[in-house]
Order: structure tokens, then C-alpha cells, then sequence
């Protein structure tokens, strides 16, 4: 989970995003199996519209796990951080959505504030994880403080999964390649350019 910086919402979500929300929460009050679907504007979905912007801030990196084409085997998807399903008046708000591949959008029945955000302020991904490259895993960080350990932990279990492609392995020196960093012994887990 490398940390981005996270950049100004489009326009378009300004004025927009509440009133979607507050829609999307009607219709799921009146219908708790109601399925979700994108709000329209000027004639297309808005995750259409909210696509580019979320692969430009991670560089097209998957939010959670680097993954890196995202697609193929993925297909480019927006994971809601809050789950729409009890965050419904969050469903467009920009600090609530992240570019990310199937794999990492699955998520657990449960949601947990304590989950990591990668472009929270504090968030430092040594803090918390390491990389296995061999393995194409991430690792919560045995050297970490307990306290983030147990944050990591309330992520750990989504990014220990085995990922469905090879991606991190075969992509590794080309993330050292481009950004010209590595730590002897360490994390070679670069942030990414702000």
C-alpha cells in the first residue's frame, strides 16, 4: 500500500456528491437489497467520470495492494474506504473513494475505522507492512510498534491473500527503476512522487 497524495475533487462532485448520497440512502431505506448504481452526469456514470483522476493520484497502482497493471486480469474498479451499504451518504464522496483491482475491492462483512488509508497524512507504509517480493505478499512489519501492528493487522488480513497475478514480483524493478530508490536491508517501498 504505498502512500499518495490525494488530489482535488473534479468539479462536477463539489456541488453533487451529498445530494447522490442522500439519494442512494432513500433508495436503500425503501429497499435495504437495493443494488447500487453510479449517479449520471451529463449522460455518464460517474465512475466513468471518477476513473482517471483516482489512476492519475496512484499512478495507476492499485490503492491497497501496488498491483501494477491493474488491467489485465483486473478490471478498474472504485472500492467505497466506507462501505456504501452503511455509508450510503458517502457512496461519492471523493476522500471516500479509491482506485483499486478486483482483488482488493472484496471486501469483509465487517468495515473497521481502524483500517489504513494510504493517503492519510500520518500513513507511513514501513510503519506498518513490509514486502515479500518472492512471495508478491505484503507482510505486516514484526518491528512495528504494537499499536501498529494491531492497525496493521485490521488490514493485513485483505493484503496477505495471495493476489491473483504475478504483478508485484514481475513489477518490482521496474518500481525501482522509476523512482531510483532502495534501501540496502530495508523497505524498498518508495512513496510515490507528490
Amino acid at each position: 500500500m504505498r502512500k499518495f497524495q490525494r488530489v482535488n475533487q473534479p468539479a462536477f462532485l463539489v456541488d453533487r456528491w451529498e445530494a447522490w448520497g442522500v439519494d442512494w440512502e432513500r433508495r436503500r431505506s425503501k429497499n435495504p437489497s437495493a443494488k447500487f448504481n453510479w449517479p449520471q452526469f451529463k449522460g455518464k456514470p460517474l465512475n466513468e467520470l471518477l476513473l482517471p483522476p483516482l489512476k492519475e493520484q496512484t499512478q495507476e497502482h492499485c490503492s491497497f495492494c501496488d498491483s501494477f497493471p491493474v488491467s489485465p486480469p483486473s478490471d478498474d474498479t472504485i472500492e467505497h474506504f466506507r462501505p456504501k451499504s452503511s455509508f450510503p451518504r458517502e457512496a461519492c464522496r471523493w476522500e471516500n473513494l479509491y482506485f483499486c483491482c478486483r482483488h482488493c475491492q472484496r471486501k469483509f462483512e465487517e468495515f473497521d475505522e481502524a483500517l489504513l488509508r494510504p493517503d492519510a497524512d500520518d500513513y507511513d507504509f514501513d510503519q506498518y507492512f513490509r514486502w515479500d517480493y518472492t512471495q508478491g505478499t505484503i507482510e505486516i512489519n514484526e518491528h512495528a510498534s504494537v499499536e501498529n501492528r494491531n492497525y496493521s493487522a485490521s488490514w493485513g488480513a485483505r493484503a496477505s491473500r495471495p493476489h491473483p497475478s504475478a504483478s508485484r514480483r514481475r513489477n518490482f524493478p521496474l518500481h525501482l527503476n522509476s523512482y531510483g530508490k532502495s534501501k540496502a536491508g530495508g523497505s524498498d517501498h518508495p512513496a510515490l512522487p507528490t
